[in-house]
């Protein structure tokens, strides 16, 4: 019962740190107040921190403990900047909700209730593989022994040096935070708490492509939604997307799959559609990091910068574009070049 409770819980809390986040990020950028694309690129911005600050405490062998209490200083301060700066604008917002039904219509229901469901299946599902071994038992390693990665998830003995495929990317150490603060168990935060709100993030995004492919049509993006759904629904294979979003949304590569390549495509769009593409190579740039706290397997995320930009470059011949997309492809190349010289034992990130 007392993690039935926590449950929702740490769902708002999260979800709230995620809405200040990315509405501070959004009025800096100067972008129009909207509750999911603000949701979402606080989602972003959060873990792009996140490894920022996680990944040195880890190799510092820095506590599970102090680690968890400064994280909840941070976040604690982005809700309060967030507060102080924006409460103006999220009561306008507030006043609106009328106009959203109106806009939406019976659709907004319709496609509140595809994605409950998808809630309900992420939360009900249960995956026993060596992946999951993975994921969650390195979370509770660092629960149960107050470290930040330093224990081996299968076995739990001290590792003598980090395993770089793994500890470099901080998200499992994400869940262990939650676990340290709110006391809940690693496979309910891990499987039940954190893949509902990794579901709610992919609709999410879904939802703003549909916005950018059918001219700020809401209700064309709710059906965008419905058929995203029912073509993940009836994907089902070993390695499709839609498998590792309602089997696996648990793992980092379920995020790297229908998060970080679904953002590039977003980033593209705007890109060709937008004017002002400053906002768009923010994006890129959040889902470029973003993707390495999500999981190793972001070493080809620079294959994907350059799908989502070397065709729109070519075909505006925007050639000042190389800048940026330059620095969106540096955070790829950094982990592909620590990886790769930590394999040929030039590089040594020791545990114990």
């Amino acid at each position: 019962m007392r993690e039935l409770m926590l449950v929702p819980i740490d769902i708002i809390l999260e979800l709230l740190v995620f809405f200040c986040t990315g509405s501070l990020l959004m009025r800096v950028l100067r972008m129009q107040a909207e509750t999911t694309m603000a949701v979402f690129m606080g989602y972003l911005l959060y873990f792009v921190v996140f490894e920022a600050v996680a990944v040195p405490m880890t190799l510092k062998w820095v506590s599970l403990t102090h680690f968890a209490w400064f994280w909840a200083a941070v976040m604690a301060a982005a809700v309060f900047a967030g507060g102080i700066f924006l409460h103006r604008q999220w009561f306008r917002q507030i006043g609106k909700i009328g106009e959203v039904f109106c806009n939406h219509s019976w659709l907004l229901l319709l496609t509140a209730g595809v994605i409950l469901l998808q809630c309900m299946m992420v939360a009900m599902y249960q995956d026993n593989t060596a992946d999951a071994a993975h994921y969650i038992g390195s979370v509770s390693t660092s629960v149960y022994t107050d470290t930040l990665a330093r224990y081996n998830p299968l076995t739990g003995a001290l590792q003598k040096k980090f395993n770089i495929r793994y500890d470099l990317s901080a998200y499992p150490m994400h869940n262990a935070v939650w676990c340290r603060l709110l006391g809940i168990h690693p496979i309910v935060q891990a499987k039940i708490a954190m893949a509902v709100i990794n579901v709610l993030m992919i609709n999410f995004l879904v939802y703003q492509i549909g916005k950018k492919l059918f001219d700020q049509n809401v209700k064309k993006a709710d059906l965008f939604v419905i058929f995203v759904c029912l073509l993940q629904l009836f994907s089902y294979s070993l390695y499709t997307s839609g498998t590792f979003q309602l089997t696996r949304c648990y793992e980092g590569k379920a995020l790297l799959a229908n998060v970080a390549i679904p953002a590039a495509f977003l980033a593209s769009l705007g890109l060709w559609l937008d004017k002002n593409t400053k906002n768009a190579w923010v994006l890129l740039f959040l889902a470029s990091v973003s993707a390495l706290t999500f999981s190793g397997s972001s070493i080809i995320y620079p294959a994907v910068v350059s799908t989502a930009v070397l065709p729109v470059m070519l075909l505006k011949r925007k050639l000042s574009w190389a800048i940026p997309y330059a620095l969106c492809m540096v955070p790829g190349f950094l982990y592909a070049a620590v990886f790769f010289t930590s394999k040929l034992g030039w590089l040594v990130f020791p545990a114990s």
